[in-house]
């Protein structure tokens, strides 16, 4: 039977590694709404070939997972969280995140004032965040080499 501390502890655990496979599977972004010219919304995506990873933060966060078949016959599996519910999980997870954690700040700070902001303040951190995704692989693919 697991005691107070082991049971925070394997949630530790398990937040932390939600966190470092968001850094490396993981995109969050600003999107822009479909619906009106002026609709900003934070977005949390992961995708994977293995599912049972996604189902982990499913549990723990809600969101939605899909699947999409490849032309190699092979499925990718994807989870989806917008607004509140991604903001709740960058929020949790922020401590432990390394690559991503600007962003995440970033999507934070936005999902929290996008009221607030102007249009033309919405278009800016749509491509300042843009430009942070954008960053983050130069630097990985530098780091490769």
């Amino acid at each position: 039977m697991f005691t107070k501390i082991d049971k925070r502890n394997h949630l530790t655990t398990k937040l932390a590694y939600i966190a470092g496979f968001i850094d490396g599977e993981g995109c969050i972004r600003i999107k822009k709404s479909n619906q009106s010219g002026n609709s900003y919304y934070i977005t949390l995506h992961v995708t994977n070939s293995e599912k049972k990873s996604l189902e982990l933060i499913k549990s723990i966060f809600g969101g939605k997972i899909f699947y999409q078949e490849k032309s190699t016959h092979k499925i990718i599996w994807q989870y989806y969280s917008t607004c509140s519910e991604a903001c709740d999980t960058l929020k949790t997870i922020l401590g432990f995140l390394i690559s991503k954690k600007e962003q995440a700040q970033y999507a934070i700070w936005f999902h929290e004032n996008k009221d607030t902001l102007t249009i033309e303040d919405k278009l800016n951190a749509y491509n300042k965040i843009s430009q942070m995704k954008k960053h983050i692989y130069e630097n990985s693919e530098l780091l490769e080499s």
